[in-house]
């Protein structure tokens, strides 16, 4: 029997080909860069500064209460840092990496019940090798558990369905979401109730809600989330403001505050999410969405159920990212892989191998045509980053090669799984090549330590806007001045006080400032040059300004 089939008789054989995959993929170099803005460091310092106020309840970031986002993943940072006694890069990722771990898991068995043991196997595979499935492995974000908890609500309705309701997996259905609701807010109570409920209409089974224990059920998931505000109330010594929250995330689902985006734009942002597999995807939607008279598929239906709801949802926010899309990755990789098992079984002449050949042939296309735009920019634009982006991109069109070969010789399936085998190189490059090689360029980490260094104890400041990353890495609070006068103000508070502050920012209001001041040092990070001011000359007499606690919060989200 060939090794292609054995590996497959088994949960414990597919489990050794996705879990080592996933590891491989997902740990080298893990906590070998450093915290990039905007969303790393605030997660970083949020997280440190559990530890450093004791405050588990009442989230800080800056000194001041954060209410952008619930807690969960921030505990998680916290407990997994409490062994080293600090937060570190390594363990403010740990939480996000974890998940994916336990995500591809998830989608082997979901797979696995709905299509069998091969096909969950190949979507562990193809969910572990997506670029944003990927890169969120890697990346303090509470996406990743969020999509991951999600995914589990999804295994967990499909177990209790098949199975005539059982109570376990409703219990594993209904804690999953009140603890995706405590990672990301509310949408962890909608989207998978609202995904199960269009599942069981187009079934015509909605009797099943009769015993779907929706009375227990619902007040288990709303468990979480009380229990941590009833300790938000003891702590605080006041309520959490939870119509000021739920006012916020109405507002940024029907008009938007950052990241507004067109209905359209769901379906530009998701292909570039789903690499390399997006070029494979037509061809698994013609393979597996269901056409008028062909029979019933319920398993079908229910993945498709599941898509169609948040594709709905994400789409309607006025919000969007790429990042937002993560909860759709493990379900496009079912389709990908029924259409890789298709072109595995023993059917001569396999069904789907034009599809694949097509698909390939666009893939290799593409990376040329990748290669031959981006080179050229990059040996303009960032020299330094030439070498490792042509690492990276003689990869990617040797794999496409391989690939494309493969299938000459031996078909779409043997096609696919060179194609895999190839993306882990490629995969390795980006994690201990690339993203070493970006970070200088991305990183406030030297920059913050030699700001430091200089400053002492002297009060530091940050205008025009708040940035998690300084805050972080040069472990202290920083003043917040949120105006010109708030500025001239606390550069009189004290005998000397530094200042950082955006280099066009400064361009703008160094003519008119009331103190004088001189430029000490001068970074570029991200995309903006970053200066560091002294001030000598204030007598002390004006108390430096610090941050409104609403505004602080919503900067930088």
């Amino acid at each position: 029997m060939p090794y292609s089939i054995r590996i497959f008789r088994s949960n414990r054989g597919c489990l050794l080909l996705v879990l080592p995959l996933a590891l491989l993929l997902f740990t080298p170099n893990l906590g070998g860069r450093d915290l990039w803005a905007p969303d790393e460091p605030r997660a970083g310092e949020v997280t440190r500064e559990i530890l450093t106020t004791g405050s588990w309840a009442v989230l800080h970031n800056n000194g001041r209460p954060y209410i952008e986002k619930p807690p969960l993943y921030f505990w998680l940072g916290a407990v997994l840092s409490l062994p080293a006694g600090r937060v570190s890069e390594l363990t403010v990722r740990l939480p996000a990496n974890l998940a994916a771990l336990f995500g591809v898991v998830t989608v082997f068995y979901l797979g696995r019940n709905l299509f069998g043991r091969r096909t969950g196997a190949l979507a562990g595979v193809v969910l572990a090798t997506a670029q944003g499935y990927f890169m969120e492995a890697r990346w303090a974000h509470p996406d990743m558990l969020f999509a991951s908890l999600l995914s589990f609500a999804c295994l967990a309705f499909h177990q209790a369905y098949r199975t005539g309701g059982s109570t376990g997996w409703l219990a594993g259905f209904y804690l999953a979401i009140g603890f995706a609701n405590l990672t990301k807010g509310p949408l962890g109570l909608l989207l998978p109730p609202l995904a199960a409920l269009v599942f069981l209409a187009g079934s015509r089974n909605l009797a099943f809600l009769r015993r779907a224990g929706l009375a227990w059920g619902l007040a288990l998931a709303l468990a979480p989330a009380a229990l941590w505000l009833a300790a938000y109330r003891v702590s605080a010594g006041e309520a959490y403001p939870l119509g000021f929250a739920l006012e916020r995330l109405a507002r940024r689902f029907t008009e938007g505050m950052h990241h507004t985006r067109p209905f359209l734009h769901t379906f530009t942002a998701l292909p570039l999410e789903f690499l390399p597999w997006t070029i494979l995807l037509p061809a698994a939607l013609w393979h597996t969405f269901p056409r008028p008279g062909s029979r019933s598929d319920p398993e079908n239906a229910y993945v498709y159920s599941w898509i169609v709801v948040l594709l709905a949802v994400f789409g309607i926010s006025a919000e969007k990212r790429g990042v937002y899309l993560l909860p759709l990755l493990p379900l496009l990789a079912l389709l990908v892989a029924r259409l890789w098992d298709t072109a595995l079984m023993a059917w001569d002449p396999p069904p789907v191998d034009r599809p694949i050949a097509w698909s390939l042939g666009a893939g290799l296309i593409l990376a040329l045509g990748a290669a031959s735009y981006y080179l050229p920019r990059l040996r303009r634009e960032f020299p330094d980053l030439l070498p490792a982006a042509i690492l990276l991109s003689g990869a990617v069109i040797l794999t496409s090669i391989v690939a494309v070969a493969a299938h000459w010789r031996s078909g779409g399936g043997v096609a696919l799984a060179h194609l895999a085998a190839g993306l882990v190189i490629c995969y390795l490059i980006i994690a201990t090549v690339v993203m070493p090689a970006l970070d200088p360029f991305k990183s406030a980490r030297a920059f913050s330590h030699r700001v430091g260094a200089t400053v002492g104890d002297a009060p530091l400041g940050i205008y025009p806007h708040y940035h998690s990353a300084y805050a972080f890495y040069t472990g202290r609070f920083l003043a917040t001045p949120g105006s010109r006068e708030d500025l001239d103000a606390f550069l009189r508070s004290a005998p000397r006080v530094y200042c950082l502050i955006e280099e066009e920012s400064y361009e703008a209001v160094r003519r008119t400032l009331g103190t004088d001041v001189r430029v000490l040092d001068r970074e570029r990070v991200g995309h903006r040059f970053v200066l560091l001011l002294v001030s000598e000359g204030g007598g002390g007499s004006c108390a430096a300004p610090q941050a409104d606690p609403v505004r602080l919060e919503t900067l930088g989200s």
